[in-house]
């Protein structure tokens, strides 16, 4: 008789547990920051956002933090998350395997090319002969500057007197400064911190067409009513003081810096991937 109450109590204490943990959602997280950021730093920048979902949702939402691509990419594919955030790839991938449908998504990203002024180059074209920094090819923003020179007729294992391929983009504004190159593949944020704090001496030549970045992804069993809450949250963020300030704690990654988000879709991110694609084939590009 004993055995049968405790086992009764026991079932009843942890019912509301139970009850709990399967209500909450999972928020899967790529920031795209790589390996120096402590966890509690990216827990202190993600979690008023996990709140400020979990508020419309009207569940507690759990966030998963992880710098590694192949993991969130593991995880995703096992159904573990019911939302996720990450870079283009990411969101790309998580679609086509496992049916995550990207809702919002932040800044836009595209490769500007920037020259020293006064420079002798005044179209793409014009580069054939010089010397050019590139972002890394692991990297978005160098894929998208392989396509925008292929484009325009002008390719990098052919019509270049030197390529250089650099991790980081604030090192190839040193060098173009420098004179060590003539002109640099750069993302709009670099170029444009770069424009105000060397005015006068440096140009933007060309730039490509924006492609989405980070986004947010529901998974694809998610209860429509509840999908539809939290889009409209993500959508509206900006409108509101607990939105803003979500977005401002976002310090870390390919997140930071936004004021608001964008409805998009998975059409997007299956033409920003064909894109990747491509250029992946021209980084460097193969003579013929």
């Amino acid at each position: 008789m004993k055995a049968k109450r405790f086992f009764f109590m026991t079932v009843v204490l942890l019912l509301p547990f139970n009850l709990h943990a399967a209500d909450r959602l999972m928020f899967g997280i790529n920031p795209g920051a790589y390996g120096s950021e402590d966890q509690w730093v990216l827990r202190d920048s993600f979690q008023p956002l996990a709140d400020y979902i979990g508020k419309a949702a009207g569940t507690q939402v759990r966030t998963d933090i992880t710098q590694s691509f192949k993991t969130i990419d593991a995880h995703a594919g096992k159904g573990r998350y019911d939302l996720l955030m990450g870079p283009t790839n990411v969101i790309a991938e998580a679609y086509k395997v496992s049916g995550f449908n990207p809702v919002a998504k932040f800044k836009d990203l595209a490769s500007v090319l920037l020259v020293r002024e006064p420079s002798p180059y005044k179209t793409v074209a014009s580069l054939k002969g010089s010397r050019i920094g590139m972002v890394s090819r692991k990297t978005l923003i160098g894929q998208l500057a392989a396509h925008l020179l292929q484009s325009e007729g002008v390719m990098l294992n052919r019509d270049f007197k030197q390529v250089q391929e650099i991790n980081f983009q604030d090192t190839l504004v040193s060098l173009l400064l420098e004179n060590s190159v003539d002109v640099i593949s750069v993302g709009p944020k670099v170029a444009g911190e770069a424009l105000k704090a060397h005015p006068g001496k440096l140009r933007i030549l060309a730039k490509a067409d924006p492609v989405p970045g980070f986004a947010i992804s529901l998974a694809r069993d998610m209860p429509p009513e509840q999908a539809k809450k939290i889009t409209e949250a993500l959508v509206t963020i900006g409108d509101s003081a607990s939105g803003k300030a979500a977005l401002a704690a976002i310090t870390v990654g390919g997140g930071a810096g936004n004021t608001h988000l964008t409805k998009t879709s998975s059409a997007e991110y299956v033409k920003t991937m064909e894109l990747i694609g491509a250029a992946k084939n021209l980084y460097p590009a193969q003579a013929k």
